[in-house]
């Protein structure tokens, strides 16, 4: 069965999504003050409590709008979705940690949910979520300053998070001044509940799903500047199914619990009978690609991204190994032998560290394509364009009839604002414009 065509970015599915977003996160102020109300206390203690459920329920939806589920983030791109992610969690944390704040400030009293000799196990339950929500923010926004590496950040923001909305669910309802009957307390642990689950899926639901449909490495073939491709097939069944410019989780271990899952376009076709991706050398799992052999189990999950071929001619500006999904999508357009056009500007250190170099010209040579090299440090002898991938540049290639390509833009983050910025500057409407990051942490 094919995947169903990813949706175009439009107004109407973003303003939907968002909607949709902040009725989610309302929906436990609505249930503490929608009927069976308590005495009112003052406009700075209800803001104080409103603060906490505000908070809560934005925390709570940010594990459904965080990128992994395949029916949101198509509605805005993974990586717009990602951006959004983050900077509502640092909302959602401000609103959480302004509740006790405000609390104590009006009524010092407040201070006794912290007091042990009061009530130990309250007391640990609301100071471990207090310095919970700081070590998630800290670790989110400066995640490289502090040395922590990807995986254990990946573990430690998700096991934070559901401690924090765990916390904040039992310590709601035992306080029960807003929930105070049962149906109150049913809807909002319930409702809260679920997206709690989304976690327990995400990292027990899912991997163990996926542990039925193993993968193993058929091929790792050395590419140029340090970079390797893998050829994936699976070992029951059918191969997974994708649009080109996608990507995937792989995790190449002989379980599908480790905590070394990322993420990866891919670099093949969908048409191929093989899946491959390709990364360079760089990090602490790609490092060890070198050493992979054929016959090696690898887990994959996906696909992901909105990152795709649609019907118009395409803009691609890429850089380095950032080329991966103008590979599948180029490749894919070769097979079907479609003859629209595109334009790749394509950035790089040298002539001799082109990663797909071979491959790109042979393309050039069967598809409607203008591949524009610019080089970092290229030789005496190099007659293209130098430097680095700037406004300049991008201008000069832009085609007359701008409005009828779709823009995608991937690589090095420097490179990539310097193009969404270029494209926004020239007219070029947003919904025509594909940026991945990969951006996670």
């Amino acid at each position: 069965m094919n995947q169903k065509p990813i949706p175009t970015y439009s107004y109407r599915r973003g303003f939907f999504w968002l909607f949709i977003f902040f009725v989610l996160a309302l929906i436990p102020l609505f249930i503490g003050y929608g009927w069976n109300l308590p005495d009112y206390r003052g406009f700075w203690e209800e803001l104080g409590l409103s603060m906490g459920f505000v908070g809560l329920g934005l925390f709570a939806v940010q594990f459904l709008f965080s990128g992994r589920i395949r029916q949101v983030a198509p509605a805005f791109g993974v990586d717009n979705i990602v951006q959004f992610h983050k900077e509502m969690g640092v909302i959602a944390l401000l609103f959480g940690m302004a509740h006790p704040v405000i609390l104590i400030a009006v009524d010092s009293s407040y201070w006794g949910f912290f007091d042990p000799r009061v009530n130990l196990p309250r007391a640990l339950a609301l100071g471990a979520a207090s310095v919970g929500m700081m070590l998630l923010l800290v670790t989110s926004l400066w995640r490289s300053l502090v040395g922590l590496s990807y995986e254990w950040w990946r573990l430690l923001h998700g096991l934070l998070g559901s401690l924090i909305l765990f916390v904040g669910i039992v310590h709601a309802l035992q306080v029960g001044h807003y929930l105070n009957d049962w149906l109150k307390m049913l809807l909002f642990g319930g409702y809260l509940g679920g997206f709690l689950y989304l976690f327990v899926h995400s990292r027990v639901v899912r991997p163990f799903q996926n542990s039925k449909h193993p993968y193993a490495i058929d091929e790792v073939i050395p590419e140029k500047d340090d970079c390797y491709t893998l050829r994936l097939k699976p070992c029951t069944g059918e191969r997974l199914h994708y649009e080109p410019g996608q990507f995937l989780w792989i995790t190449i271990q002989s379980s599908p619990f480790s905590m070394q899952q990322h993420p990866f376009s891919f670099s093949s076709s969908p048409l191929e009978p093989l899946i491959a991706i390709t990364a360079k050398r760089l990090g602490d799992f790609t490092r060890d690609w070198i050493h992979l052999k054929p016959g090696q189990t690898a887990f994959i999950e996906g696909p992901y991204g909105s990152f795709t071929l649609k019907d118009r001619p395409c803009f691609l500006v890429m850089g380095g190994i950032g080329v991966t999904p103008a590979i599948s999508i180029l490749k894919t357009l070769a097979i079907r032998q479609d003859t629209r056009r595109c334009i790749l500007i394509y950035g790089n250190e040298s002539w001799n560290k082109i990663p797909f170099r071979q491959e790109l010209a042979e393309l050039e040579r069967l598809l409607h394509l203008q591949i524009v090299h610019v080089l970092q440090e290229p030789d005496q002898a190099w007659q293209g364009e130098r430097g680095l991938i700037d406004e300049r540049l991008i201008g000069k290639n832009l085609p007359e009839d701008t409005h009828a390509f779709d823009y995608f833009i991937c690589g090095p983050e420097p490179m990539m604002d310097v193009a969404e910025r270029t494209l926004r500057n020239q007219g070029i409407p947003w919904k025509q414009i594909y940026a991945e990051r990969f951006d996670l942490a």
